[in-house]
């Protein structure tokens, strides 16, 4: 599991790598809302080196999307792959995240 946070462009940019999956997601849930404290900001989320999501990493997501809402902003996906995008869609997630051309 890879996970780091870089601010550019006026976002909050998180890429994880690997695997979002209940072994791995309190983990990465924790550092999240950590960094999500003090943020003004956009955030997206870089999946582009992500090859798997479970129901753990959706609930990240959500999590993410509710927090950024209370303080009027939003989350992006960046670049994931068919399955982690199908994953995603089929959940119905993208009425709510929208997809990102570029970061």
């Amino acid at each position: 599991m890879g996970l780091k946070f870089e601010e550019k462009k006026g976002a909050l940019i998180i890429e994880i790598s690997d695997k979002l999956d209940s072994l791995n997601a309190k983990e990465i849930y924790d550092k999240i809302e950590e960094r999500l404290k003090n943020c003004d900001k956009d955030v997206v989320f870089d999946f582009e080196n992500l090859d798997y999501i479970s129901s753990a990493g959706l609930q990240i997501l959500i999590s993410a999307a509710k927090n950024r809402k209370s303080v009027g902003k939003d989350v992006y996906i960046y670049k994931p792959n068919s399955m982690v995008d199908s994953v995603i869609n089929v959940a119905g997630f993208y009425s709510f995240l929208k997809k990102a051309q570029q970061i």
